[in-house]
């Protein structure tokens, strides 16, 4: 918990009322987890950016969440401050010359959906993604062979008290990892796209969203992609399915039998129930091939997984 001043601070620099102990678990796709110990709002870099000075001038840890996918927290929460972006942070339009701004709070749908209408056209495969643009630039997500990384020109970073403009050859992108300034949040990002009739660019949208849900438990409480894809020619979905995971439940959570790189909540799944999949999953995999699978969700609070060597 934060004092009555540390917390007064933070809602005078955001601009917002926060939530004390607010629950996360209702906030993440996977639907899990305890609570954290503030959630505030704030819908400009400015704010962002004193946000960002308080937390550093207190030492305080922080994390902006999204729409909440690709996130596990734990059962016992997270004793830091939780970010959401709204306002001018969610806004989308596009630019002269084949370019779309798009704030970090954005989702990845809505930009797509913008994009279209301008007929801009690039960001189709990520269409159906459920995340914001803050956090596919953060991590480079991708699907189908694209990633955001491909199509950033330039990225708004808050730091503690400011915020700065970093041109797309200034950043390393890399797979799941974009090279960020140390303690910065993204606040916005222009892309480079390319003209195309806003009519074929929706359809092929149609194309990636039916793709997906052939593909993977849409409609299913998930995280996403549980880990990250190893190097080499198999998938990390392919070496659990190859190693037997598909299927697997442990509590109220379960190995998706559609994409076994998916854990579903069933309904009352605890973050116990998921990381100890996880491990089982990890564990199968490495006696099976000797790869030791890394993860792609994030995972937030006092929460690990146990090493596999």
């Amino acid at each position: 918990m934060f004092d009555a001043r540390v917390h007064a601070e933070l809602e005078l620099a955001a601009g917002q009322t926060g939530i004390a102990e607010a629950d996360l678990g209702r906030l993440t796709t996977l639907g899990c987890g305890g609570p954290a110990a503030l959630l505030i709002e704030t819908d400009s870099a400015k704010r962002l950016a004193a946000v960002l000075a308080v937390t550093a001038a207190r030492e305080i840890d922080w994390f902006i969440i999204g729409l909440g996918s690709n996130l596990l927290v734990a059962d016992t929460g997270w004793d830091g401050l939780v970010i959401r972006l709204s306002g001018e942070l969610k806004r989308c339009e596009a630019l002269p010359g084949g370019k779309l701004s798009a704030g970090a709070g954005a989702s990845l749908p809505r930009a797509a959906a913008t994009a279209a209408d301008a007929g801009l056209t690039g960001l189709e495969p990520l269409a159906a993604i459920p995340g914001t643009v803050g956090g596919a630039v953060a991590m480079n997500a991708g699907a189908w062979g694209t990633n955001i990384g491909d199509l950033v020109e330039q990225v708004e970073v808050c730091l503690p008290g400011e915020s700065r403009l970093l041109e797309a050859d200034s950043l390393t992108f890399s797979y799941r990892n974009c090279q960020l300034p140390p303690g910065c949040a993204v606040s916005r990002t222009v892309l480079a796209m390319t003209p195309d009739e806003p009519a074929a660019i929706r359809a092929a949208m149609q194309d990636y969203r039916r793709r997906r849900e052939e593909s993977q438990p849409i409609g299913e409480r998930t995280c996403g992609s549980v880990f990250r894809n190893p190097p080499g020619e198999k998938s990390a979905g392919e070496l659990l399915a190859h190693a037997g995971c598909k299927g697997m439940v442990r509590g109220a959570a379960a190995v998706s039998t559609t994409h076994a790189n998916f854990i579903v909540n069933k309904v009352g799944a605890s973050a116990s129930d998921v990381i100890g999949l996880m491990d089982e999953c990890r564990r199968r995999v490495y006696e099976e091939s000797g790869i030791s699978l890394e993860p792609e969700v994030r995972l937030l609070g006092e929460i690990e997984l146990k090493p596999v060597q």
